[in-house]
């Protein structure tokens, strides 16, 4: 009897292995970075690029954005900075000259309640420091504090106010804002029943001297 149920257990764990799995492969990826041609993230993205962008009708005409509505892995793929998301289903890249300018997207797939929230700030703060973010300031959007219940308490509290930024650069390269926002039932003040958002921002460094 407990081999049975060791055997479909196995079994079990086996299929949940190739269900994530399958997912993962089918999750398309879209590779950019500040300043990479437009021609290059076609190249090195799975995701449809072509398909999603937008032309401006200029005359000749402009390559504009291309949008992001359906899930996918972000890649910021600065070989010394590069970063990877999880997906996504939110996003716009932005060109100048046919040129990447900007990133705006989001770590998630939808709102998520507090206590799944922290665990992801703390992941996305680690990536980043490890690929050599640092914040514009240590005064003010700076990193977040999450390490015990006091300073988690103390932003989920703050998030039913406003919206926390943090603020980082690649100094002379790249800037970067993590926003962190209350999005549902946030009047209600309640941790148990809110749910909240990050938006990621990404384009030059125009605050270094």
């Amino acid at each position: 009897m407990r081999k049975l149920v060791w055997s479909l257990l196995a079994l079990i764990s086996i299929f949940l292995i190739i269900y994530i799995v399958r997912d993962l492969i089918a999750v398309d990826t879209i590779s950019v970075r500040v300043g990479k041609p437009y021609e290059d993230v076609v190249r090195d993205s799975t995701f449809p690029v072509k398909a999603k962008t937008a032309i401006y009708p200029s005359e000749p005409p402009e390559i504009d954005s291309t949008w992001i509505s359906s899930p996918v892995v972000v890649q910021f793929d600065d070989p010394q900075h590069g970063f990877t998301l999880p997906p996504t289903k939110f996003g716009a890249v932005g060109y100048k000259e046919e040129k990447v300018s900007t990133l705006t997207t989001s770590p998630m797939l939808e709102a998520l309640p507090y206590d799944q929230l922290a665990p992801l700030i703390i992941q996305l703060q680690e990536m980043l420091k490890n690929s050599g973010w640092v914040p514009r300031d240590n005064e003010s959007h700076a990193w977040l504090r999450l390490s015990n219940e006091v300073d988690r308490n103390a932003l989920q509290n703050l998030l039913f106010d406003q919206v926390v930024v943090v603020m980082l650069l690649v100094p002379h390269k790249y800037g970067l804002a993590l926003n962190v926002k209350c999005y549902a039932r946030c009047n209600e003040r309640d941790p148990k029943t809110a749910k909240y958002l990050i938006d990621v921002s990404v384009g030059s460094d125009y605050y270094s001297e």
